[in-house]
C-alpha cells in the first residue's frame, strides 16, 4: 500500500487507518442528531421573540427548494420529485405563508445581508415563480443593497433565461452542481451532465456578470478511477470557477434509500479515496487557487480566500461566507435556521408542512436551545474549521474563559495530534497544519461534548 502525498502533506497509510473513522461535519454545533424533536412552534416562537429584541442586526435567510426532476442516485439532500402541475405554485403558497408569520414575529428587525436558495433544484421553478418568490422576500424583509444573494443550479435543467432574470433580481452568487465530469461516474450515480452543459452554464453567469461562481465535485463516487478523476480537475481548471468545493462522498444508504442504488463494489477504498482528494487538493494549488476550510478551494482574489488570510471566515448552514450576518432564517421544508441562540428544522415531509401552517403554526419539527457550554464550543470548533487558528485571548475576550482551564481535558487529547503533526502551538494559540486540514473534522470531535452519547450513523472523516 503506498503512501498518499500531495503537495503539501503526506498521508501514510497507518495514519488514515487510525484516523479515517465517522464523524460529523461540524456544520452545526451541537450537531443535528442531538436536536430534539420537542422543540417546536413554542420554542421556535420563544426564539423569534427574543431575536426581535436585537432589531439592527443583520439576518441571513436559506429558502429550501425541494424540487427535482429526477433524484441521482448519490444524492443526501432532502428532496421532492415534482411532476405534478401546479405542485411549485402551491409550495410558494405556503413559504411565503411561513414567511410572513416569522417577520411578523421579529417586528422590526427586517435587514437581510444574505439570501440563498437551496435544493432540490431552484431552477426547477419557472420565470414567473422565480420572480414571485423574489418579490416576496424582498416585500417581507429589507434586502440590504450590498447583500449576498446566491442559488444553486443544476446544469441539466437551467436556462439563459432564468439566468438573465435572476441577474436583473440582483443575485450575485451561483454554485454548480458538477460532482464529475466521467461519464462512466454520472451513469454510476444516475446524473448524466455532459462537460458542454456545464461549460455552457457557466459561460450564461459569466457573460451575466456572476462572480464568485462555484462547482460542487465530489470525491469517493462509485467507478472514480486516479486518472479520470485528475482530468475532471483539469478540466475544471481550465473552465476557471471562482470557487470549488470538493466534498467527501457520504454513503448512507441506511438513512438514505436513492443510495441502494449505488454499487457498493464499485466505491473507491479508503486509501483510493484519499489520493483522489489529494490529486484535487494537489492540482488547485499548483493552478492558483487558495484551500479554504476543510474542503473547499477558491482563486486568491475571490472574497473567500482574501477571509481565510485575514482570519474572519464564518461558515453556516448555506456554507463558508464573509456575511457578518450571525443568524439565519430558514423557510420550506426541512430548512434549518438558526435564530435567538436556538438551531431550528423544518418538518421535511411536505405535508406535515402544510398540515402546520394551515394551523397557524411554525412547521418546526426539531431543534435545540443553546447552552452558554455550547455557544463556547461552537466558536472554537467554527475557528478551527473556518480559519484553522484559534486565538486564546480572543476566546477569553469573548466568553471570559482561560482555554487551558476551560479546555483542560481537550487540550490533553490533542497532544497526539501534535505528534502526529496536525496541529501547532503558538503563542496563545492553536494553528491547524497541512496535514491537520485533512483531518480537521477529527480535531473538531475533540471539543464536542456530545459527541461520546450520539449513535447516529456519520459519514468518515476522509
Amino acid at each position: 500500500m503506498s503512501d498518499s502525498k500531495c503537495s503539501d502533506i503526506h498521508v501514510t497509510p497507518e495514519l488514515l487507518q487510525r484516523y479515517d473513522r465517522p464523524g460529523p461535519r461540524y456544520t452545526s454545533y451541537p450537531t443535528a442528531p442531538v436536536w430534539k424533536e420537542d422543540f417546536g412552534d413554542s420554542e421556535y416562537r420563544k426564539a423569534l421573540t427574543r431575536a426581535a429584541g436585537h432589531e439592527d442586526d443583520p439576518l441571513s435567510v436559506y429558502v429550501h427548494i425541494p424540487f427535482c426532476h429526477e433524484r441521482c442516485a448519490f444524492c443526501g439532500c432532502n428532496v421532492i420529485i415534482g411532476r405534478k402541475e401546479g405542485l411549485a405554485d402551491a409550495y410558494l403558497d405556503y413559504v411565503i405563508r411561513e414567511m410572513e408569520a416569522v417577520a411578523k414575529a421579529l417586528g422590526r428587525r427586517k435587514r437581510v445581508l444574505q439570501v440563498h436558495w437551496g435544493g432540490g433544484t431552484p431552477t426547477y421553478l419557472d420565470l414567473s415563480q422565480m420572480q414571485r418568490l423574489f418579490n416576496a422576500i424582498g416585500g417581507t424583509f429589507a434586502i440590504d443593497p450590498n447583500a449576498e444573494l446566491a442559488l444553486e443550479m443544476d446544469p441539466r435543467v437551467t436556462s439563459q433565461e432564468q439566468i438573465a432574470l435572476l441577474r436583473s433580481m440582483g443575485f450575485n452568487r451561483v454554485s454548480m452542481g458538477v460532482q464529475d465530469l466521467d461519464p462512466n461516474v454520472q451513469c454510476e450515480i444516475h446524473r448524466n451532465q455532459t462537460e458542454e452543459q456545464t461549460r455552457q452554464l457557466f459561460a450564461w453567469c459569466r457573460e451575466a456578470g456572476f462572480g464568485g461562481i462555484n462547482f460542487d465535485l465530489i470525491y469517493g463516487l462509485p467507478g472514480q478511477e486516479l486518472p479520470n478523476w485528475e482530468e475532471t480537475i483539469r478540466k475544471v481548471i481550465e473552465i476557471g470557477p471562482d470557487r470549488i468545493a470538493v466534498y467527501s462522498y457520504a454513503y448512507l444508504p441506511d438513512r438514505l434509500r436513492n443510495q441502494r442504488h449505488i454499487d457498493v463494489d464499485k466505491l473507491p477504498k479508503a486509501t483510493l479515496k484519499l489520493e483522489l482528494f489529494s490529486a484535487a487538493r494537489r492540482l488547485f494549488l499548483e493552478a492558483g487557487y487558495s484551500a479554504i476550510g476543510m474542503d473547499h478551494f477558491a482563486k486568491p482574489h475571490d472574497e473567500l480566500a482574501i477571509a481565510m488570510r485575514e482570519r474572519r471566515l464564518h461558515r453556516n448552514f448555506m456554507g463558508y461566507t464573509v456575511v457578518p450576518a450571525p443568524e439565519m432564517l430558514g423557510f420550506g421544508t426541512s430548512a434549518i435556521g438558526e435564530i435567538g441562540g436556538c438551531f431550528a428544522q423544518n418538518e421535511k415531509k411536505l405535508s406535515r408542512y402544510y398540515q402546520a401552517i394551515d394551523a397557524g403554526k411554525f412547521p418546526t419539527a426539531c431543534g435545540i436551545a443553546l447552552t452558554q457550554d455550547d455557544v463556547i464550543r461552537k466558536y472554537v470548533i467554527k475557528q478551527l474549521m473556518c480559519n484553522f487558528y484559534l486565538d486564546f485571548a480572543e476566546l477569553e475576550s469573548l466568553f471570559g474563559v482561560e482555554y487551558s482551564v476551560y479546555f483542560a481535558a481537550e487540550d490533553e487529547t490533542l497532544k497526539s495530534t501534535l505528534d502526529e503533526g496536525f496541529i501547532s502551538r503558538e503563542s496563545g494559540a492553536l494553528r491547524v497544519l497541512p496535514l491537520g486540514q485533512v483531518f480537521i473534522r477529527n480535531i473538531a470531535m475533540v471539543f464536542d461534548a456530545y459527541l461520546p452519547k450520539v449513535t447516529t450513523q456519520f459519514s468518515r472523516t476522509v
